[in-house]
C-alpha cells in the first residue's frame, strides 16, 4: 500500500479524471477487489476508479506517468487465473461503466459492443435478429466481453465454434499514453481499419493497453438443438464415446464430461438430477437446420450407446434441454460453496492423454489428501481439473502449488499447453518457462516493451519478469 500522503495525492489526482465516474479508496470498498474468481490469492489495490465513459477512461492513462503507480483493468472479475488483481498494488481501473451495444448488423453479420457488455446480455440482444455470438464461458451471466478477449475465452461450445479470436474483427484500445487505436473493424483488417495489430490484443490480460470496444463476428441462430446426457461406467467406454463423437459426421457443437466424483458431488447437493453417482457423465449437443440434425439424432445416441452407456437421454425441446445441462452448469458453484479455497486449472492435451493426466491428477491429490474434481471440455481436450483446499490450514496450498507444477510439467511433455482459455495471469507465470526458453522469452517480452515499456500495466502477470519499477 502506498504512504498516506502518496493515497491522498493519488485519490486528488483520479478525482480530477472523472467528473461522474467514481474512485473508492475505503478499506471496506477496495475488500471486493483484492482477488478475482480465483479467490485464495489477495491483492489489495491502493484505489480503484471507475470511469463513466471513454474519455475519463483516456484521462486516467494519460495520468499514469504522473501517478506512478500500476494500473490494472478489470471487468466482472470472474477470472480464474489472478489476472485483474493489484499483484504490485497501485490502481484497478474498473471499467463496468462501459456496457453499451452500439450496433448489431444482421445483414453483415457483425455487432459493435462496449468492453462491459455480458455475454447474456448481448445473447439477449442478439436473438431478435436471430443471430448469436458463439463464445460462451460458464460465468455468461456476468463475465464481460472485454475480460473474455483479454484471456481468449472459449466454453462449452468452442469444440466446434473456437474461442474468441476467431470472433473479434476489431478492437478499440487506449495505450499507456492516452492515445486511441483502433485495429481492424467489421471489415477485419480489410478497408479503411487495415492494420490487424488486434491479434496482439487479443490473449493479452491486460498488459497492452486499455479495450474500450470490439467488432464481433456472429453467425446464424441455428434452426434446431438436440442435446443428450448419457453416463459410463468408467473412462474407457466414456473415451470411446468421446473419440466417436469427434470423428462422426454430425460434429457436435459441445463434448463435455464430469468425473464421478464430480457426479457424486452434484448428487449429494440440493441440485441432484439423478445421475449414478458412481459414473462418468458425458453431455454432447448437435444443432443445424431441422431436418439434418432430425435425421442425425440415432446415430449419435447409437454411438453412445455402443460405447458402453448406461442409458442415454435426449432432447430438443428447451425446457428438457436445460434440465440435461444443469449437472454441467452446476458444478463450479458448488465447488464454491464447499469449499473454503479451490483451484481450477484449464491445461490444454492431446485427447490420447486424457485418462493418463485424469490419473495423475488422482494420484497426486489423493497422495496429498487434497480433494480433486474433474469437469472438462472433453471435446477438444481441454481439462479442468478442480482442486478443493483451505488455504487457512498449513501447507495445504503449498500442497496444491506443487500439485499444479507436477500436472503443467507433464501436460507439457505430452504435447499440451498451459491454458486453453482462463489464460496466465499470475497463477501459472511460474510454468511460462515450460513452454518458452530463453530466446523465446525474450520475443515474448519485447512485444509489451513497445506499448508499455515499465511494465507499468498489470505488472507481475504472464512473466514473472514483468514488474514494475517506477
Amino acid at each position: 500500500m502506498q504512504p498516506s500522503g502518496n493515497r491522498v495525492h493519488l485519490e486528488t489526482t483520479l478525482r480530477n479524471c472523472v467528473s461522474r465516474g467514481r474512485v473508492l479508496t475505503s478499506p471496506a470498498q477496495l475488500a471486493g477487489y483484492d482477488t478475482d474468481g480465483l479467490g485464495y490469492k489477495e491483492y489489495r489495490p491502493d484505489a480503484v476508479v471507475i470511469p463513466a465513459d471513454t474519455d475519463e477512461l483516456i484521462r486516467v492513462l494519460q495520468s499514469a506517468r504522473q501517478l506512478g503507480v500500476p494500473l490494472c483493468f478489470r471487468g466482472a472479475g470472474t477470472s480464474l487465473s489472478g489476472g485483474p488483481v493489484a499483484a504490485q498494488g497501485g490502481i484497478i481501473v474498473h471499467t463496468s461503466a462501459l456496457r453499451a451495444i452500439r450496433k448489431i448488423s444482421p445483414e453483415g453479420f457483425w455487432c459493435e459492443v462496449e468492453c462491459g457488455v455480458t455475454l447474456n446480455q448481448l445473447d439477449e440482444a442478439l436473438k431478435q435478429h436471430s443471430v448469436f455470438y458463439p463464445p460462451d464461458p460458464s460465468s455468461g451471466p456476468v463475465c464481460t466481453i472485454g475480460g473474455n478477449v483479454a484471456t481468449n475465452a472459449g466454453g462449452a461450445h468452442c469444440f466446434r465454434y473456437g474461442v474468441t479470436s476467431n470472433y473479434v474483427l476489431g478492437l478499440e484500445v487506449i495505450l499507456l499514453d492516452g492515445s486511441v487505436h483502433r485495429f481492424g473493424g467489421p471489415a477485419g483488417g480489410r478497408g479503411r481499419w487495415r492494420e490487424d495489430w488486434k491479434r496482439f490484443m487479443i490473449g493479452s490480460e491486460g498488459t497492452l493497453g486499455a479495450f474500450t470496444r470490439f467488432w464481433l463476428r456472429v453467425l446464424p441462430r441455428p434452426e434446431k438443438v438436440w442435446t443428450f446426457r448419457a453416463t459410463f461406467p468408467d473412462l474407457i467406454t466414456a473415451e470411446k464415446a468421446i473419440h466417436g463423437l469427434v470423428a462422426d459426421a454430425s460434429y457436435p457443437v459441445a463434448i463435455e464430461l464430469m468425473d464421478p466424483r464430480c457426479v457424486a458431488m452434484v448428487e449429494n447437493s440440493p441440485m441432484a438430477v439423478g445421475l449414478p453417482v458412481d459414473s462418468f457423465m458425458l453431455l454432447t449437443e448437435i444443432e443445424g437446420p431441422a431436418a439434418l440434425v432430425d435425421a442425425r439424432v440415432e446415430s449419435v445416441a447409437e454411438i453412445l450407446r455402443n460405447a458402453g452407456s448406461r442409458d442415454v437421454v435426449y432432447s430438443d425441446e428447451a425446457i428438457l434441454r436445460g434440465k440435461l445441462w444443469k449437472a454441467r452448469k452446476v458444478a463450479g458453484g458448488l465447488m464454491g460453496q464447499l469449499s473454503a479455497d479451490f483451484v481450477v486449472q484449464d491445461a490444454v492435451i492431446p485427447k490420447r492423454a486424457l485418462a493418463e493426466l485424469l490419473q495423475l491428477v488422482y494420484d497426486e491429490a489423493d497422495a496429498a489428501g487434497i480433494r480433486a474434481v474433474n469437469v472438462f471440455h472433453a471435446g477438444d481436450g481441454n481439462l479442468h481439473p478442480n482442486f478443493l483446499f483451505d488455504s487457512r490450514k498449513p501447507g495445504e496450498l503449498e500442497k496444491v502449488e506443487l500439485i499444479g507444477k507436477r500436472l503443467m510439467q507433464r501436460v507439457v511433455e505430452v504435447g499440451g499447453t498451459l491454458s486453453g482459455e482462463h489464460g496466465i495471469g499470475n497463477d501459472k507465470a511460474a510454468y511460462m518457462p515450460l513452454v518458452f526458453g530463453p530466446d523465446t522469452t525474450r520475443l515474448q517480452l519485447a512485444i509489451p516493451a513497445v506499448f508499455n515499456p515499465r511494465h507499468q500495466l498489470n505488472p507481475l502477470k504472464v512473466f514473472t519478469e514483468r514488474r514494475f519499477t517506477p
